[in-house]
């Protein structure tokens, strides 16, 4: 009928007040938790222990780099006695979650944290039924978590999901490895807070795939290592020249070889990302620059076997 077709009204989007208001109050409602938390008060009459002498201070260490974080994050110990609700937003929460906030005060609001307890059930929940699917530690951190939330504008049960096939996916393509050799590759960028990159590219068959498909996030330095290219405002910059890509040189890299380098770079893009927004405390974004001179809409249809070979490969890469 008519009346079927009608659309329905939308909810008003909420005002910049409105979003300030619904923080605070979601910060409040935090805090009161926290306050409302019985403290473990001991019995009147137990018995006190006995006062222990001061301790000397320990003595200084010696200076030594930061060590690396353990690969894999550990395990939940049990299963949650119950299990988190997906959280439903409103439009007006939704709006609040999407307003930027420094990570480090995500705990002292209350929906960053319903909706990162639900993320946090929902992988504890997967690695205990497979506890093959254990994350690194940058996998398992509320950072990775929360990008998940974006993609899905906060749709929890989406997000989740989303996640746990992203796990099943790095250990179908074993990008856990492939994590640990480029963090070995670059120890001063991710333990020392270097702002280049020892070995921006991990391989020569790294360098022969950005050599047939020229694109780059880093500029060379003297020392071979890659200064990272950032925006003003601390963002990642990923620059393509679509046209200048040799089709044919790509197919005759193999699609395995190829693949496997494209899934390197990816990999290496994102413990970039999260080593940035570590520092930076926000969420740090990579923004990809398309240089389309001479980048014509219509195939030339008198292209070689190789060339159309290498074009499908690129795409079968951008799938993964």
């Amino acid at each position: 009928t008519m009346a079927s077709l009608t659309p329905q009204p939308m909810s008003p989007r909420p005002t910049y007040e409105e979003v300030l208001r619904l923080r605070a109050a979601s910060a409040k409602q935090s805090a009161e938790k926290m306050a409302a938390a019985p403290a473990a008060a001991a019995p009147a009459n137990a018995p006190q222990p006995p006062p222990q002498p001061p301790h000397p201070p320990p003595p200084a260490a010696a200076s030594a780099p930061a060590p690396s974080p353990p690969a894999v994050a550990p395990a939940p110990v049990a299963a949650p006695a119950k299990p988190v609700a997906e959280p439903a937003f409103t439009d007006a929460e939704v709006e609040v979650l999407r307003t930027p906030l420094a990570p480090s005060e995500w705990c002292g609001s209350e929906l960053h944290e319903r909706a990162l307890a639900y993320m946090r059930s929902r992988r504890d929940a997967a690695v205990l039924a497979d506890p093959s699917l254990a994350p690194t530690v940058e996998m398992a951190s509320d950072l990775r978590l929360w990008r998940f939330l974006v993609a899905t504008a906060f749709k929890g049960g989406d997000a989740a999901s989303m996640y746990v096939e992203a796990l099943r996916w790095r250990k179908r393509n074993g990008t856990d490895a492939t994590r640990k050799d480029l963090r070995a590759a670059n120890p001063s960028f991710f333990t020392a807070r270097a702002t280049s990159l020892e070995k921006p590219l991990l391989t020569e068959q790294d360098a022969a795939v950005f050599a047939a498909r020229p694109r780059t996030f880093f500029t060379k330095s003297a020392g071979g290592g890659g200064e990272l290219l950032l925006d003003r405002a601390g963002n990642l910059l990923f620059i393509e020249v679509p046209a200048s890509a040799d089709a044919a040189a790509v197919c005759a890299l193999g699609a395995d070889a190829f693949l496997a380098s494209e899934l390197r770079t990816q990999e290496l893009l994102q413990l970039v990302l999260d080593e940035l927004s570590t520092r930076q405390d926000r969420l740090v974004l990579m923004f990809r620059v398309l240089d389309l001179a001479g980048v014509s809409l219509t195939p030339n249809p008198f292209r070689s076997s190789d060339v159309k070979k290498g074009e499908g490969l690129v795409k079968a890469a951008g799938k993964e």
